[in-house]
């Protein structure tokens, strides 16, 4: 400091004013430089660390579909054991002996395996969305705006199922004076006049479309997203290695 004290004063001693000036400037030009390389550098750290965190939330909704992608096979595979089942009601072959050769046909529209998609990864994209709305990927603006119809499909599926089978169960509740010793598994004849009648026939026809006119339907265009997802998510990831 001391040198560039003595050198501003050797110029203006030597009247050297213009000198003096453009040394001025090349100081001021040379702290700009630096104020601007140390934005550079803050600026790029910041920018790694949140492609970094970025790339956390994306493995994070990876593992999330991993997970959903089981739920989803193992549903999808009870409701295609299930299949026949309904099948069997809905045709004119089931009697009394047919019944009681399949036990499947007494609980088809009375139970239920509900599941929630798994939601970490796909929260904190959305909220990476929300904090950067200038700088859009387009990658996340996709599995947020997809997994979001995907889980509303899904949950309003479900919750229609639960529904219609509340609504048999507090029909035969009502109406049914076997049902306490039909769950305690007593069969009485009345129980078995009333699974092969024409209101039974109705309402497992009605559960069948709520099941696999939309859950199941729902079920597998969701694996087809997580398989494709999966891809475009393991593409993107080896690109920021």
């Amino acid at each position: 400091m001391n040198l560039f004290s003595k050198f501003r004063r050797h110029l203006l001693k030597g009247n050297s004013a213009a000198k003096y000036i453009t040394y001025a400037i090349g100081e001021i030009v040379l702290v700009v430089i630096g104020i601007l390389i140390a934005v550079a550098i803050n600026n790029a750290n910041e920018t790694k660390r949140e492609n970094q965190l970025l790339n956390r939330y994306l493995k994070d909704y990876k593992n999330d579909l991993k997970i959903d992608s089981a739920v989803i096979a193992s549903n999808i595979k009870l409701l295609d054991a299930r299949k026949d089942t309904y099948d069997l009601v809905l045709s004119d072959s089931l009697d009394k002996t047919i019944l009681m050769r399949n036990p499947s046909v007494f609980g088809l529209i009375f139970s239920y395996n509900p599941f929630k998609l798994q939601s970490k990864g796909y929260n904190q994209l959305k909220s990476h969305v929300s904090d950067n709305t200038k700088d859009m990927d387009s990658l996340v603006v996709s599995i947020v705006a997809n997994h979001s119809t995907y889980n509303e499909l899904l949950d309003s599926s479900i919750q229609r199922i639960g529904r219609d089978i509340d609504d048999n169960l507090t029909y035969l509740k009502n109406n049914k004076l076997w049902l306490s010793d039909f769950l305690s598994n007593n069969i009485t004849p009345e129980t078995i006049d009333y699974f092969i009648s024409a209101d039974y026939k109705n309402r497992v026809a009605i559960h069948k479309t709520y099941v696999f006119g939309n859950l199941y339907a729902f079920m597998q265009a969701y694996q087809t997203y997580i398989e494709e997802m999966t891809s475009e998510l393991d593409e993107r990831l080896k690109e920021e290695e």
